[in-house]
Formats: C-alpha cells, sequence, structure tokens
C-alpha cells in the first residue's frame, strides 16, 4: 500500500472548514482542514475515524514517553509473549 508522511509543526495554522454540498445532493457535503500548505478532506465520517486515530496515536506516544519499559510490558503481555511481565 502506498504510504505518505505528512510532518506538521506545532507551530503551523491550522483551520478547520466545510465545502458545501451542491443543490440537490449532487454533491455531499465535506469536512476540510488546512494546515499550512496541506489539506485534508473528506466525509464527516471519514474525518472523525481519521481524528479518532490521531487521538490515539497521540495518547500511545504519551504513553511511552512517560513509561518506555512500563509500555513495552503492557505490549508484550497485550500479544500473548510469554516472557512479558511477571
Amino acid at each position: 500500500m502506498p504510504r505518505v508522511t505528512i510532518h506538521l509543526g506545532i507551530h503551523d495554522r491550522t483551520q478547520p472548514m466545510i465545502r458545501k454540498a451542491t443543490p440537490l445532493g449532487a454533491l455531499a457535503t465535506e469536512a476540510l482542514v488546512y494546515s499550512g500548505a496541506i489539506s485534508i478532506s473528506g466525509p464527516a465520517s471519514a474525518m472523525r475515524a481519521l481524528a479518532d486515530a490521531l487521538v490515539e496515536a497521540a495518547e500511545l506516544a504519551e504513553a511511552y514517553d512517560a513509561d518506555p519499559e512500563g509500555f513495552n510490558e503492557r505490549e508484550r503481555a497485550e500479544l500473548g509473549d510469554p516472557g512479558a511481565g511477571p
């Protein structure tokens, strides 16, 4: 599967918007997010799924930074690694 990496800076201005539906529903309303020169768009359900995944990834990164060894232990335990934990 092709892969795209998007690097965002903490100082990049992020702006949410919508592209309104066309009359008679020929095109649906899309959610848009602009961050610097990058734009991400899609239907509301896809954008919400992306947002959920981004939040989960951020929480995982924060948990690892707070306790790398504990994070690795929990990850091994979840995978059923017999060498994990006490």
